[in-house]
């Protein structure tokens, strides 16, 4: 998956979770809704401007934004995919058939890597535990 896919789904994650249109989030930013659409399409790269704005409508960090954990020193891992969440992981995961997602955490001794098993949804949507 390319940086700019990764980018939309982690913005279009952060959106819906704030209950926002993508209009309202546009209003908000200072943008269209059509060009908030290509950026959750992974069809545009934003800029560092875009970027900012983003992030402060949405009262994140950029680097919350992109989905990346500033030291790296905790990830999710399906296969040689990287996640920067566990429900990212699982939501990989399940329309693959893997029963166990990775979760690494660096340490000084090297990275440390630990099975979970993948959470099922239930019928509402929420996770099973």
């Amino acid at each position: 998956m390319r940086a700019a896919q990764r980018f939309g789904k982690q913005l279009q994650r952060l959106r819906t979770g704030r209950s926002l249109t993508q209009e309202q989030l546009a209003v908000n930013v200072g943008l269209s809704r059509t060009f908030i659409t290509r950026l959750e399409l992974g069809q545009h790269d934003p800029t560092l401007s875009t970027l900012v704005r983003l992030a402060k409508a949405l009262r994140v960090s950029v680097t919350d934004l992109l989905g990346e954990s500033m030291s790296a020193s905790l990830w999710w891992q399906v296969g040689e995919q990287r996640f920067a969440t566990r429900e990212e992981a699982e939501d990989h995961a399940r329309p693959l058939g893997d029963m166990f997602i990775a979760r690494y955490q660096n340490k000084p001794a090297g990275p440390v890597r630990r099975l979970f098993p993948v959470r099922e949804k239930d019928a509402i949507g929420g996770r099973k535990k």
